[in-house]
């Protein structure tokens, strides 16, 4: 019955009315759903990377076999997330929506209770990710459909903080449920959850905002024309590069801190106060790009950028300053995805689930070929090691990203 009232609560999405002269409400509700979409989704591979300590040794395999298991997952979710960006723009984003939910709630079931050897693991992982790669598309189709375009850059900061609000539940859920009850168990709550967010997503609406108003300087300053392939790939690119620090830190942290002494309760807790620094960190650019009327390039490139340094240092250090170090990694290595997602519906808006289909393709192939890499390198090498190879990636990211800015804001003074 309380699930049923929330339900009707939630309702459909109402829209509103766009006035010129002062931007609209956020649509808390619908921003709410759409970071609850990704968690629930991303939650198989996230909870995989959290529980390591304990999967592994249950299925004989280490470093390299989580960075395959990871590698499958998203591997997947890249071949599967263009294509579905079509479908969403055919069927909608509310029905994509609850098809992605509902089965992704059956599969975390379904590896909590017939997971009993490494093929059945893998395969779960696999079907996963091919409903993972409906989830980013149908949020973002929701969102450009909703979202003041004023507003867009902390909206999609905020979405994007579903990522890290998975990590952030699977290292809470570390320390609180597998330690003490076991994996399984905190599949099944995963679960559960899934069956709550289903119940809870809105109706697709009809009221939209305009795409792009330019009512002053600082619209027509955030203006792009649309962009065709060629850019999108580009951005797409240095997606799959920057997308290695996220990946280090989302899967390997864990193993990583219990490498540098911390006890595996520590750090899950350490996984946790990252995850919320890299919300923090999306939230902040997102609303500095808002402010200022930025077209999201620079920002982009600036957090990676930053991450270069960042990850470089934490190669050397031990102890708390190295989990300092981890806090700021989350927030500049992996906080520019919501500002990335932002350059690509601000120019496209009309097109959001297809075009963020192309770039969300590139962050799949990051995250897919990233653990294979990294996890050899771990076992190779070490964990030092590893963070070099993150800050090249995310050095070679920035110049690509800047220069996909530079060639996206020279077409669109012409």
């Amino acid at each position: 019955m309380a699930v049923r009232r929330l339900a009707r609560l939630i309702g459909p999405f109402p829209g509103g009315q766009y006035d010129p002269a002062m931007p609209t409400r956020l649509p808390w509700r619908l921003i709410a759903v759409a970071i609850a979409v990704v968690v629930i989704s991303t939650q198989p591979v996230f909870l995989l990377g959290a529980a390591f300590l304990r999967i592994g040794p249950e299925f004989g395999f280490g470093t390299t076999g989580l960075g395959a298991l990871t590698a499958a997952f998203f591997l997947t979710a890249s071949a599967a997330s263009a294509p579905l960006g079509r479908v969403v723009q055919r069927i909608g984003w509310s029905r994509a929506m609850r098809l992605n939910v509902a089965v992704s709630g059956v599969l975390l079931l379904l590896i909590a209770t017939l997971a009993r050897s490494l093929p059945i693991l893998a395969v779960m992982l696999v079907l996963s990710g091919v409903v993972y790669g409906l989830s980013n598309p149908a949020a973002n189709q929701a969102l450009a459909e909703h979202v003041d375009p004023r507003r867009r850059a902390l909206v999609f900061g905020l979405k994007h903080a579903g990522i890290p609000s998975s990590t952030l539940v699977a290292g809470l859920a570390l320390p609180v449920v597998v330690l003490n009850a076991g994996w399984r168990l905190a599949y099944v709550l995963a679960a559960a959850a899934a069956l709550v967010v289903l119940l809870v997503v809105p109706t697709q609406g009809t009221s939209r905002v305009p795409a792009t108003p330019q009512s002053d300087e600082k619209d027509r300053r955030r203006f792009v024309p649309p962009m065709g392939p060629p850019l999108l790939v580009g951005l797409a690119a240095g997606a799959a590069l920057a997308t290695w620090a996220a990946i280090s830190l989302s899967t390997y942290l864990v193993a990583a801190a219990v490498d540098r002494g911390f006890s595996e309760a520590a750090a899950g807790w350490l996984l946790f106060a990252g995850s919320a620094s890299s919300i923090a960190g999306r939230v902040a650019a997102g609303q500095v790009t808002d402010r200022i009327g930025g077209r999201g390039f620079g920002a982009v490139a600036t957090l990676t950028g930053s991450g270069v340094a960042v990850f470089s240092l934490i190669a050397s250090l031990h102890g708390p300053l190295f989990a300092v170090l981890v806090l700021v990694a989350f927030a500049t290595g992996w906080g520019w995805p919501g500002l990335m997602t932002y350059t690509v519906v601000n120019a496209n808006a009309g097109t959001a689930a297809a075009s963020s289909g192309i770039t969300q393709a590139g962050i799949f192939v990051g995250a897919g070929l990233g653990p294979i890499v990294l996890g050899w390198v771990a076992e190779r090498f070490g964990f030092d090691v590893v963070w070099i190879v993150v800050a090249v990636a995310l050095a070679l990211a920035t110049m690509v990203v800047a220069t996909v800015g530079a060639k996206a804001t020279a077409s669109s003074s012409r």
